[in-house]
């Protein structure tokens, strides 16, 4: 049967089992039916705000973010092709991106897996493997053993689907043991291919153990998808059972919940699954029915991992049933999509041959390019060999002559020679001059605002502070149970301590006491004083923060103002906690809070964040934000010690 023969099937039906008799007949006058369906092909509402998002991301690690999350939807619908689009475009641009390789080895990790995991789904396995393998390199040269435990989990599911089952069980169960207990979200994955390694190995026991266990995390973190997949894997040791109902509810249940939640993955295999056991049965019918729609779907995803599978039960169908028309023609169309996988593993090949052909041609460019030069070399030397004898021979003859002009030539060389050294010495020094023209004058600016606020602090301070705490003195002395001397008194202790707040703002850091990490932690406390907020602040090493210049310590304090203010403003937060650390050449400064976050792209482009940005970028540094709702704000930011 073609694939575009059984389009009429959408909404067609056939009999669910009954518990007396199973497989008994195709017909409507039963009362429950199997509904197989269409997948619809569009473009998902739900990822939308993705592509808007990837036109206007920043290049590095915004862009980066948006491919693993569109990668990771992809995986979830088993849309093998728009996954490994997504990894490519993501190595594409790792390969471009202008940071050292320690920076983009953990990223090149995330590329691989989608990678791996899109050539699985394809049927392209030895691509996977390879691309499984690169991935653990990049984890391990990481250290990121979250990495490592999922390529070595994928890399166990396709040990299985080339029945290498064995080698597998020992890759998941060393992984587990060294991983499991640190990455408790990836286990549940791991124990499933660890059961269907040993399941295939006829070890149905471990099998069940495995898949229960797996089965009882998944339902414990809500994950429906792995919940539903082992209903289908539970569902195939039933089937080895005989229990063939038991089987068949856990089948269609799975198959029927993944179509509703559009888990098209889950609907394959359960559809499949349902196909496999009427065969089984020998009701031919129903299992063509179930196979064919599987198929259609398989085919617009252009999943060939899918239709391979279902090709090669379908023509056992056939066949049993003596149906050899149709059964002849399931085999051809078994080996063109055979020959399609292969054909898909050989391109990878190819563009490899293609690339080193490439690079040969321009080896042989350069080379014939170094073979003219080389000529073009020795022509002038030869050229140069006759005008040197000819003007020797005219030398000797001249001998006077040319000893005079030797000697004004030398004079005119040597007085050209000062005279554009005198011209780079002046140019040197005007520009010298002008750059000491120009700090003089920052210098003296900054010197005369440091001054005059200081001026004014002292005055403040000194004047109007002392007035003011010498009428407090003198006010105290009055009758105190006067009301209305106790809200003078009030209001003088209030602008007392106004002044003295304005006059130790206005000082710089360098006609203080206290040092840098010192002002931003009185700072702190003040916020924390209002009982609404806890701080954390963590200077490293205190003394180097403390040792920046007075310049960049102020723009870091007001930064962290702003930031603080945002997060009072907006967060609803309960806890911020604030790293400052230098390192190398560069101070970084790492601001975290557990509020209420928001999604990247819409509040980030506020005034608040603007300034920040500007302030940062003024100072030749980077600013790197990441939110989402519910998760919190983390603002990284690193500039270059001034």
């Amino acid at each position: 049967m073609s694939a575009w023969c059984v389009l009429w099937i959408l909404f067609l039906f056939v009999p669910s089992f009954s518990q007396t008799a199973p497989f008994e007949e195709i017909g409507a006058d039963n009362d429950d039916k199997i509904w197989f369906s269409m997948i619809p092909i569009e473009r998902r509402k739900s990822l939308e705000p993705y592509y808007e998002a990837l036109k206007d991301a920043a290049y590095g690690t915004e862009r980066f973010s948006i491919f693993e999350q569109l990668a990771t939807a992809h995986m979830e619908k088993a849309s093998a092709d728009s996954i490994r689009h997504y990894g490519n475009l993501y190595i594409k641009e790792l390969t471009n991106w202008d940071r050292p390789e320690a920076e983009k080895t953990s990223h090149y990790a995330k590329a691989y897996y989608f990678l791996a995991v899109g050539n699985q789904f394809n049927g392209l396995l030895d691509n996977a493997i390879e691309w499984h393998l690169k991935g653990i390199r990049a984890a391990e040269k990481c250290e990121h053993t979250g990495y490592q435990y999922q390529h070595k989990i994928g890399l166990g599911k396709v040990y299985n689907l080339i029945q290498r089952h064995k080698k597998a069980i020992e890759m998941l169960e060393k992984a587990i043991a060294d991983f499991g207990e640190e990455w408790p979200k990836y286990t549940n994955e791991a124990l499933i291919h660890l059961g269907d390694a040993y399941y295939s190995s006829d070890n149905s026991s471990k099998a069940k153990k495995y898949y229960e266990q797996a089965k009882k995390g998944s339902t414990a973190v809500e994950d429906l998808g792995k919940t539903l997949f082992l209903d289908l894997k539970l569902g195939e040791i039933a089937e080895r059972e005989g229990k063939y109902d038991k089987a068949f509810a856990l089948y269609n249940g799975a198959r029927e919940r993944a179509l509703a939640e559009g888990l098209n993955v889950l609907y394959f295999e359960g559809t499949i699954r349902v196909g496999e056991l009427f065969y089984k049965e020998k009701n031919y019918e129903a299992a063509t029915m179930a196979l064919s729609m599987a198929y259609v779907n398989a085919m617009e995803r252009d999943n060939l991992h899918y239709q391979e599978e279902i090709l090669k039960i379908k023509s056992n169908v056939f066949a049993d049933a003596g149906n050899h028309e149709n059964a002849y023609a399931v085999m051809t169309r078994l080996a063109a999509v055979r020959k399609r996988i292969s054909e898909r593993q050989q391109q990878k090949i190819s563009k490899e041959l293609e690339v080193q052909y490439e690079t040969l041609e321009k080896e042989k460019e350069i080379l014939k390019l170094q073979e003219d030069q080389i000529l073009k070399t020795t022509e002038l030397a030869r050229q140069k060999t006759y005008k040197n004898a000819f003007l020797i021979g005219f030398l000797i003859i001249l001998v006077p002559i040319i000893a005079l002009l030797f000697t004004y030539y030398q004079k005119i060389q040597a007085q050209s020679e000062l005279s554009k050294k005198q011209e780079v010495i002046n140019s040197q020094k005007v520009a010298a001059l002008k750059k000491e023209q120009e700090l003089n004058l920052i210098k003296a600016a900054i010197a005369g605002q440091d001054e005059e606020r200081k001026r004014i602090a002292q005055e403040l301070h000194d004047s109007i502070g002392g007035n003011l705490a010498g009428i407090k003195l003198q006010l105290a002395s009055v009758d105190e149970n006067s009301e209305q001397l106790g809200l003078i008194g009030g209001q003088l202790d209030e602008t007392y301590q106004l002044v003295r707040d304005i006059s130790h703002t206005l000082i710089p850091k360098k006609f203080r006491q206290n040092a840098f990490t010192q002002l931003i932690a009185t700072y702190i406390k003040s916020i924390e004083s209002t009982g609404k907020l806890k701080i954390g602040f963590h200077p490293h090493p205190e003394d180097e923060v403390n040792a920046v210049a007075d310049k960049l310590q102020m723009e870091l304090f007001n930064i962290i103002k702003e930031l603080m203010t945002n997060t009072l403003k907006h967060a609803k937060a309960k806890q911020v906690d604030i790293h400052l650390s230098c390192i190398a050449n560069t101070i970084s400064l790492l601001f975290e809070d557990n509020g209420v976050g928001f999604e990247m792209g819409q509040k980030v482009a506020g005034i608040g964040f603007k300034n920040i940005k500007d302030r940062v970028r003024e100072m030749n540094g980077t600013c790197h934000f990441d939110a989402a709702p519910g998760r919190g704000t983390v603002v990284s930011i690193e500039i270059p010690k001034i």
